[in-house]
């Protein structure tokens, strides 16, 4: 009988550990959710007789996500399964985190990539943004597809030419997806001057016509779209990018840090921060990821008023950086301890810090008992949820079902005036009850508990009334907690109402 090499198969195990890890996050309990406002804006919803180029250029960022959800219509038009609209996303977000980590291989070596890839998978802010119908997964596949294709070129001669090409191709796409995609420039053109620099024995003349071709066919790709979108931009449009740079908001707009937290709650922060500080101690390396890292977070943090969730365009490079911090408190154990004995210590410490902050993720993210974060919930020592009101707060891909379905429903299948209001916010409730919507003196009622608006108040001293002194018609609960009620009231005020003996 052979003998079974075990350190053979032991050499696979952090790869297997770490595709667990990433499907585990991106397709467990995937459709749990109702759809969020986000996610219903990415919808391919047009109007009547309206066609795909014409929805196309009234959209507010590039055509990729329609494209996919449009190709998601042809197969599931009423988008009623929620697991079977967000899977292509998540499955593109896994299929980015991979090809991250041979990038990141391709460049730095297995051991840097592996914990780069690590700790971007289990980051929450991927986490969640890869969870739902939305850009994000596209951007970053894209975008990784392109530094990775650049990568090729510098590396492998067969790839000298054809990598240049496929590069700018995916970053064109990268850009078509979202403006998002331009952010990976410092660390495309330090590729590509490196490409340019060491193939010598090729004349200058024929490298400049290979990119210049390459960069035509890239800008063709995007000014097939982008010319007949800014010729046909709506107001809507204009607007909402001027609110993004001067802050024309509602609420107060927290800091990137808060935004960070929310979906890294605990100790993420503090370990990012640590590693990344120490990968500065290997500068001589990194200083490209720094640039990379640097151009975008300038940009959001002083240029836009609210960057939201675009912070992860520079939490991408930042994976790497952290990776590089462990590398440095690796060696240092090495230098105190041996390599056998270093090497080892680091791995163990690694491995605790990276289940402890898959741990964090999955509670948050796939566990919803209770809903994160509009729930308090207890993970370990702490205490984490219920951020506060007065900000506003970008939050996606989070456990949220309040019935939406069956609220629909219920409402379109009885007899009403085709009125309702709500404290939801409308794109949700417009999406899941398709009347009329509008706040009027009479119709249904629909209260949310722990609403994704985070405005758990009454609209008015009307409901106020109505849902202190009167039991709902309906009553929806999760796990037998109440999350969402129908009232059904009667036309006029207040006054009027305990007047007529109500």
């Amino acid at each position: 009988m052979a003998k079974i090499d075990l350190k053979a198969y032991l050499k696979f195990l952090p790869i297997i550990f770490f595709v667990t890890l990433t499907l585990w996050l991106r397709l467990v309990n995937l459709g749990y959710s109702d759809y969020q406002g986000d996610e219903i804006k990415a919808l391919y919803l047009p109007d009547s007789g309206q066609s795909l180029s014409d929805y196309l250029f009234e959209q507010r960022k590039g055509p990729t996500q329609f494209i996919a959800t449009y190709l998601i219509y042809l197969v599931h038009p009423t988008y009623s399964n929620q697991f079977l609209t967000r899977l292509p996303f998540a499955l593109v977000g896994i299929l980015a985190i991979f090809v991250f980590y041979h990038f990141v291989k391709l460049n730095y070596g297995k051991k840097i990539a592996l914990y780069a890839a690590f700790f971007l998978t289990i980051n929450g802010l991927f986490v969640g943004l890869m969870r739902i119908v939305q850009y994000q997964p596209f951007v970053i596949l894209f975008s990784v597809l392109a530094l990775y294709a650049f990568s090729l070129a510098l590396n492998f001669e067969r790839w000298r030419n054809t990598g240049i090409y496929l590069g700018v191709i995916a970053w064109a796409l990268a850009i078509l997806t979202h403006y998002d995609g331009v952010f990976i420039a410092p660390y495309a053109a330090y590729l590509i001057v490196r490409w340019y620099r060491k193939h010598s024995e090729v004349t200058a003349g024929n490298k400049l016509k290979h990119l210049t071709l390459a960069g035509l066919v890239g800008g063709i790709l995007l000014a097939s779209f982008y010319i007949p979108f800014l010729l046909s931009v709506s107001d809507s449009t204009l607007e909402y990018w001027i609110n993004r740079t001067t802050g024309e908001f509602e609420w107060t707009i927290p800091s990137s840090i808060f935004t960070f937290q929310l979906y890294n709650p605990l100790l993420g922060i503090y370990i990012y921060a640590l590693l990344g500080l120490l990968s500065l101690l290997k500068i001589r390396r990194t200083y490209p990821l720094i640039l990379w890292f640097l151009f975008p977070w300038i940009i959001l943090e002083a240029f836009i008023i609210d960057p939201g969730t675009h912070i992860y365009t520079y939490i991408l490079p930042a994976s790497i950086l952290v990776a590089f911090g462990v590398l440095v408190i690796e060696e240092f154990i090495v230098r105190l301890l041996g390599e056998g004995y270093g090497v080892s210590l680091t791995a163990f410490a690694m491995s605790a810090v990276i289940l402890l902050l898959f741990s964090i993720s999955h509670f948050v993210f796939v566990d919803h008992t209770p809903e994160y974060p509009w729930e308090e919930r207890r993970l370990l020592f702490w205490t984490i949820g219920k951020p506060s009101i007065e900000y506003r707060i970008w939050a996606f891909g989070f456990p949220y079902y309040r019935h939406w379905e069956a609220i629909g429903d219920f409402i379109t299948s009885t007899e009403n005036n085709g009125y309702y209001s709500t404290n939801e916010n409308k794109s949700i409730a417009s999406h899941f009850v398709p009347n009329i919507f509008s706040i009027n003196d009479s119709g249904y009622y629909i209260h949310i508990h722990n609403p994704q608006s985070l405005r758990d108040k009454l609209v008015d001293d009307k409901i106020r009334y109505w849902t202190k002194n009167y039991q709902p018609i309906k009553v929806f609960k999760n796990n037998n907690t109440v999350v969402s009620e129908i009232y059904d009231m009667p036309e006029g005020n207040v006054l009027e109402i305990k007047e007529a003996g109500y």
